[in-house]
This record gives C-alpha cells, structure tokens and sequence, in this order.
C-alpha cells in the first residue's frame, strides 16, 4: 500500500510508494560544538552542542517499486544536508534532527511522513571518479537566495566507526498545527558502512531569514563514508 497520496489502487501513483525503503549514500560529515541551538530543542530536551552535520548523495530503493530505480532514477536519487545534536530527553541519550534539507519531493514527502524536518534546498557535493585525484571533498547548500552550509573534508585516514552512531536512536518532532499533530517519534537506524575515513575539516553554518542554524563553535573531526541505511524500528515516544 502506498505511503501517501496521490492515491490509486495500484499504488503507482503516489508521491512516496510503498516501502520499506534503504538508502545508499556517499557522504561527508563533520563532528563539531554548535552553540545558539537552545532555541531549536522542545520542551525538556536538553543538550551539550555535541553536533553533527553531514552533506551526502543518496540512491534510495523499496522492493515494492524496483522499477523507479531504471525506469525513473530521477526520483529515488537525492542529496541531503542533515545536522544533528546529541540531546538527553527521558533519561536517555539520543540524536535530534532540528534540520534536513533535500533536492527531492518524493525525499521530502518521504521525511514528513516520519518526522523528519525537511526542506528543499539546492546541495551540491563534490563527486570521485576512479581515474581523478581528489583530496578535498565539499559540500555546499543554499535556499531563498542564502547560503545554509559549507564544508570541506580531507579524508586522512581510514578508521573503524563514525562519532553519530554514539549519538543513540534518531528522536524527532513530528507536528502539524492545523491538524493537532504534536509527537516525538524515535527512529531506531541500522548502518552498514563499506569504509570510513577520517581527516582535516572545514565547516560553516549559515542563518537566514527563514533557517535559525545553529554556529559552529569548535570542530572535531571530518569524515567521508560509504553507506547502506535501513530503518530498523519507528516508534512514537510516549
């Protein structure tokens, strides 16, 4: 059964088909301080400024529509900036998205069914080609005419983990005024990782009329990995 509209009986016709999905991604990321995101956390959510923000290229699939990734790869293939603060919330410690942008309406509609705070943005990433030398690797996005984020990695060394799977579970807002819809939701991922470097970074958050960022106040480290996401629970917290 399809997870939004537009609604035929087959299915096909929907914005977001029926999952599960999986998420193939490339990306780069930096794990950093922020500070003036205090604004950004509900009520009895508290945080530290441990963040972490990552730019990647995702190839998205469901087994219940194969065909969308030959017939129109257009629409399952996307890129995201996503930023993410370690927070304490009930007791436990977990990893709260204030902010996602993607280039995609189905990834977009896709992000609201879960909760996830998505915009569209345009993100652009730097690509590797196996016959190129490439040392540095960026990713920059911008929306209504502003700048949101920019970041350069240089990838040094191969390591074993990546600092946002210590975060814990993913906990979102899900809300919707008009509607009465005011939940967390608590999504449990699972990440299979083909390599993950770490090395130098460079990472800039950028406010607009319209996006209350929060500021990069001191950079741990950059990463550059290969992915493969699946959800394995969703959850509404109670």
């Amino acid at each position: 059964m399809a997870w939004t509209t537009p609604y035929s009986k087959s299915g096909r016709s929907a914005l977001v088909p029926a999952g599960p999905w999986s998420y193939g991604m490339e990306a780069i990321s930096v794990h950093a301080m922020l500070s003036g995101f205090e604004e950004l956390l509900p009520e009895n959510m508290e945080s530290e400024g441990e963040g972490y923000v990552y730019f990647a290229e995702i190839i998205s699939q469901s087994p219940n529509f194969p065909e969308l990734n030959y017939e129109a790869p257009g629409l399952v293939q996307y890129r995201e900036l996503a930023i993410f603060l370690k927070v304490k919330y009930g007791g436990r410690v977990l990893a709260y998205c204030p902010f996602m942008y993607v280039d995609n309406d189905v990834s977009l509609l896709r992000g609201f069914v879960a909760g996830f705070p998505k915009k569209l943005a345009v993100i652009d990433i730097t690509r590797e080609h196996p016959l190129l030398e490439q040392k540095k690797f960026g990713g920059v996005a911008m929306r209504g005419g502003y700048g949101l984020a920019k970041m350069v990695v240089e990838p040094m060394e191969e390591v074993e983990s990546n600092p946002l799977d210590s975060f814990g579970s993913w906990m979102l807002y899900r809300f919707a005024e008009p509607m009465g819809v005011k939940e967390f939701v608590e999504i449990v991922p699972e990440v299979s990782y083909a390599k993950i470097e770490r090395g130098n970074a460079e990472l800039k958050l950028y406010s607009g009329i319209n996006d209350e960022l929060p500021v990069v106040k001191e950079i741990l480290g950059g990463y550059r990995f290969s992915a493969l996401l699946k959800i394995r629970e969703i959850k509404k917290v109670q």
